[in-house]
Formats: C-alpha cells, sequence, structure tokens
C-alpha cells in the first residue's frame, strides 16, 4: 500500500467519518451560511506530531516575503484620501515553503494526495469534480510565521483555502475573521474601513485554529487577518490548494513574490538556504 494510501491514517476517522455524508452535508451548510467550516481535532494527536517535525526540517527551506497592500491586494491609490480604504495600506509577512520541496515520503504531501481528502473536500464544497492545483509550487505550502509577522487584513482572490494547522506560536497568530462582510452586489466600504480602523470589533470573531484543525475558507467575501506572531515558536500551517478547473496554475509575478524563484531555476538545497531571514 502507497504512502498515499496510507495517509487517511493521519485523519482521526473515529471522530469524522470522510464517507458519512451526514458529515459532508453539514461541513456544506456551514460553508454556505458562514463561509468557513472548521473541523477541530481532524488529524490525530499523533499525526500532528509528525507533521511538527516534518516542519521543523521543511522550515530552512523557505522564502520569505514582505508585502504591504491594501486589503484588496492592491496598490494604495494616492490620490485619496489618506484614511480611504484604497490609500491605507496594511503589511503582511510570512515564509513559504512550495511543494516541489516536499520529500515524496512526506505525510503531508501523501495526505494532499490522497483521493480520499480530495473527494471529502469536494463533498463538502458541494462541487462534483475537485482538482489539485497543477502549480509546481502552489499545490502544497507549508506556512511559517515568526515572533514579529502578520498577515493584515485583506480578501482573498479565490472563492476557497482548504488549510490545516499545525503548531500554534507561543502567543498571537490568532485568526481573526469579519465573516461575509461583503458580496457581489455589496462592496460594504463602509463596513470593511470600520473593521480596518478598529470600530467594529463585535463584527470580528476569532476562529478556532489548534493544532490538527482542518478549516475550508471562503476568503473572497470575508476580510480576514492573521494577528502579529510573538515569541520563538514558529506558527505552522498547511495550504492545500485545490480548484473546480484542471490546470490551475498561478502566475510568474506571484511564484517570484511567495517563492523568489520560477521553475526554470535550481531548486536550493536544504544545507545552504535558510530563506531571506
Amino acid at each position: 500500500m502507497s504512502s498515499v494510501d496510507n495517509a487517511i491514517e493521519l485523519v482521526d476517522t473515529d471522530r469524522y467519518d470522510l464517507d458519512d455524508e451526514l458529515l459532508s452535508s453539514t461541513c456544506r451548510a456551514q460553508f454556505l451560511d458562514e463561509g468557513i467550516c472548521v473541523l477541530p481535532g481532524f488529524l490525530r494527536e499523533e499525526a500532528v506530531r509528525a507533521l511538527v517535525a516534518e516542519s521543523d526540517q521543511l522550515a530552512p527551506l523557505a522564502h520569505r516575503s514582505s508585502t504591504s497592500a491594501t486589503v484588496h491586494l492592491a496598490d494604495p491609490d494616492h490620490s485619496l484620501a489618506d484614511d480611504h480604504l484604497h490609500r491605507i495600506t496594511l503589511d503582511s509577512s510570512v515564509e513559504v515553503v512550495g511543494y516541489d520541496l516536499f520529500p515524496t515520503d512526506s505525510p503531508l504531501r501523501a495526505l494532499y494526495e490522497s483521493d480520499v481528502l480530495l473527494e471529502f473536500i469536494g463533498r463538502c464544497l458541494g462541487v462534483d469534480q475537485l482538482h489539485r492545483y497543477a502549480d509546481p509550487y502552489g499545490a502544497l505550502n507549508l506556512a511559517i510565521m515568526r515572533d514579529g509577522d502578520r498577515l493584515g487584513w485583506h480578501f482573498d482572490m479565490t472563492d476557497f483555502v482548504v488549510s490545516i494547522a499545525i503548531q500554534s506560536s507561543t502567543s498571537g497568530g490568532e485568526f481573526e475573521n469579519a465573516a461575509r462582510i461583503r458580496s457581489a452586489d455589496d462592496p460594504a466600504h463602509h463596513s470593511i474601513s470600520e473593521v480596518v480602523h478598529g470600530r467594529a470589533d463585535t463584527r470580528v470573531r476569532v476562529e478556532p485554529m489548534t493544532p490538527g484543525t482542518l478549516m475550508i475558507f471562503n476568503g473572497r467575501w470575508s476580510l480576514h487577518r492573521v494577528a502579529p506572531i510573538v515569541g520563538d515558536t514558529p506558527r505552522y500551517v498547511a495550504l492545500l490548494a485545490y480548484d473546480t478547473t484542471p490546470g490551475t496554475d498561478s502566475t510568474d509575478t506571484l511564484k517570484l513574490a511567495r517563492y523568489g524563484r520560477l521553475p526554470d531555476r535550481p531548486t536550493p538545497q536544504m544545507e545552504t538556504n535558510h530563506g531571506d531571514r
């Protein structure tokens, strides 16, 4: 039996039977209603420990990036007033390990490549056929955030993101979310501005991201951020990329920004590459 076949053993199937239609329909209803589905304890405790050990080994290969952008991930419009939503920029910094750097015997890679998990996520989304990303770097990522890192308030460019929390930071690093704050019919500029300026705390909730949690999240309509990381313990989160369209890839611009290289460039070696820190 292959490691991909065994990968589902990482999941606490006593708690989450991935073949249970009631579970997937409940997840689908929550995702449609709130734009988010959270499954705490999705991974077994021993699986979490294994993924922490793997993340520690992969971390030296990470590429560090720091950005400053508006909540729409755009450059600021300097013709507007200083407090205008399209003028305000928010800082983000993170380290990312790309898919191609995960070894073939990686348990996290095996979980991502499992058809059982793929089909479960598809049912939770209500999608007839789901596909893994074709991006050689972005299909599977390990996001690492260290002391002082943060992700500023922003919207995602995709309809859904699947993540697995692996390790929490010493303190900080909360995933804060203003769920469904905008829609295709309502850009909600005033409500968004209130959150960004800290005047709408009741609209913001902290989503549980304890280690072992699987989260399916629609960040296109929900404003969200990761609070500043505090302490020496890095925050590890795996990002699993799927799409309803086969062959989905990211642009060279995004690859360079997030991974610092393109597919035709040499792959860094663990003993010599220590990211950008």
